[in-house]
């Protein structure tokens, strides 16, 4: 199966039942897939299959065009983070050798600035552009909506998408239809989506997250979208469009239960939020569950698995809620298409409950990384991608996250859980985001930093912090540090930028 069949059998199945709805436009299931074909159509006049096509845009309808209609061409779709600065998209444009780039009209100017700097590209099309472009309208209104030929193989590339880059320089991550389909398969044999959803996506699409829009479509669910989140848009259009589910981002859940409108509004419809991105604070989802009144499930995955591989399901949060609340700490347990192994440095498997770094196999791994052999050799043991979270799990297979690797802070010779202080910090009535870093020491190698940022209208020195965390966390896991932010730096999907605040304070701090 092919990424672009799942709009072929949609168009089939259900050819009037909206598929995407943006703002005041709606699109069916046959309108998608004729959309789709007819870029591939017009792709296909002016580059070759297996070339790289590129986009840079905002939400919008055209996106989903470009989901399934790259793709379907033969070509595969390099997905470019607007929010990035033009030195570094002109960097993933030329690593990825694209041909095409497709730019929502807001960019334009920004593609015009560095159009000499991007000498593979040789077609730019603006979505919304006039007549002095190449217009979407205008290279994709005169394709056919017929069939494409030829028919790409399920192991061709079809989604090339670059890392956050949070713990270093972005890679190109290849992710072939056959990794694409295994994702929405495993997740679709996991996840509570009945046909009549209609699922509010409320994050870039410029993301591997993405892939929950593409699992909707495969059910035959309406999904939403948002030019950009805020909680009025999300609060109004739950009522409006009647959705019935959605996902956030911890950090936009802890957003939401802050906004004093929210008892305002009728979440009726609503029946289940799922959530991932980053680990949620526990204080967060109790107090999630117990006011909107819905159903929670969790997903863990990375960009390097197309999608989830541990899922942390409705009737867990349940039994969390109803007294066993340790369990809110997991990140849930291995999906039924998904292997893991947890190991040592060594790579030896570790028992249940030790520490070690998660392995996993399954048919949703990457193909590897564009033009970098050694990162991909590097990422794998006899068939095992290395994740690069520290994880352990526990007797009943739930597996917690305990920290990323490279966000695990050393002090005085003893291993410090950022994840752990940082639910220690979120405890505080006056914190409304945390984070815990770790900052160079002359005597302890390392020492923790929690950088907060306040509620409205509330208190706290560094001395409250520090004795608040001591009341939480052993003496050595303790800040000996406190810097105070009005908000902490995120990626598009909420994901706080450790490596950010690493570089900001690492040098006034020490």
């Amino acid at each position: 199966m092919l990424l672009s069949d799942i709009v072929e059998y949609g168009a089939r199945k259900h050819p009037d039942r909206i598929a995407v709805r943006f703002e005041d436009e709606t699109v069916t299931y046959r309108e998608l897939r004729d959309r789709s074909r007819s870029l591939a159509n017009a792709l296909l006049e002016v580059a070759s299959p297996g070339g790289r096509v590129a986009v840079l845009s905002t939400n919008c309808t055209e996106y989903f065009d470009c989901y399934y209609g790259v793709p379907m061409a033969g070509m595969a779709l390099t997905i470019l983070n607007f929010r990035l600065h033009p030195e570094q998209i002109t960097s993933l444009v030329n690593h990825s050798e694209a041909s095409v780039l497709i730019v929502a009209a807001e960019f334009a100017g920004l593609v015009t600035e560095i159009r000499d700097r991007i000498p593979t590209v040789h077609t730019v099309v603006v979505i919304g552009g006039s007549d002095e472009t190449t217009s979407w309208a205008s290279f994709v209104g005169g394709a056919p909506a017929t069939e494409v030929a030829p028919r790409p193989s399920a192991n061709d590339m079809a989604w090339l998408v670059y890392t956050s880059g949070t713990t270093g320089t972005p890679k190109g991550v290849m992710l072939s239809h056959h990794n694409l389909i295994s994702a929405v398969t495993s997740s679709a044999v996991e996840w509570n989506i009945p046909e009549a959803t209609v699922f509010l996506f409320c994050f870039p699409l410029c993301h591997v997250g993405g892939y929950v829009t593409v699992l909707n479509h495969l059910l035959g669910s309406t999904v939403g979208i948002l030019r950009s989140y805020d909680n009025a848009t999300f609060l109004r259009l739950i009522d409006e469009w009647h959705v019935t589910q959605t996902g956030l981002a911890p950090t936009m859940i802890n957003f939401l239960l802050q906004d004093p409108s929210l008892d305002d509004h009728d979440l009726g419809t609503l029946q289940e939020i799922g959530y991932g991105s980053s680990a949620i604070p526990a204080a967060v989802l109790r107090e999630g569950l117990e006011k909107l009144k819905v159903d929670f499930y969790q997903g863990m995955g990375m960009t390097e698995v197309a999608g989830n591989v541990l899922h942390f399901d409705e009737a867990a949060h349940r039994r969390a809620a109803a007294g066993e609340t340790g369990l809110l700490a997991a990140a849930g347990k291995p999906m039924r298409l998904a292997d893991i192994r947890i190991v040592d440095d060594e790579g030896n498997d570790l028992p249940i409950g030790a520490v070690g770094e998660m392995l996993v196999r399954c048919d949703q791994v990457m193909t590897g990384y564009w033009r970098d052999p050694e990162a991909t050799a590097a990422a794998f043991t006899d068939g095992w991608f290395h994740t690069g979270d520290l994880v352990r799990q526990d007797a009943q297979g739930f597996v917690f996250i305990v920290d990323r690797k490279k966000d695990l802070i050393i002090s005085g010779g003893e291993n410090v859980a950022s994840l752990l202080v940082e639910q220690a910090l979120y405890k505080h009535p006056a914190v409304a985001e945390a984070a815990a870093i770790g900052i160079p020491d002359d005597t302890w190698g390392e020492i923790v930093c929690a950088v907060v940022a306040l509620r409205p209208g509330t208190k706290a020195d560094e001395a409250d912090i520090i004795a608040h965390c001591r009341n939480h966390l052993g003496g050595f896991q303790v800040p000996r540090r406190v810097e105070y932010v009005d908000a902490l730096p995120k990626n598009i999907t909420g994901k706080i930028l450790k490596k950010d605040l690493r570089q900001r304070f690492v040098d006034t701090l020490v």
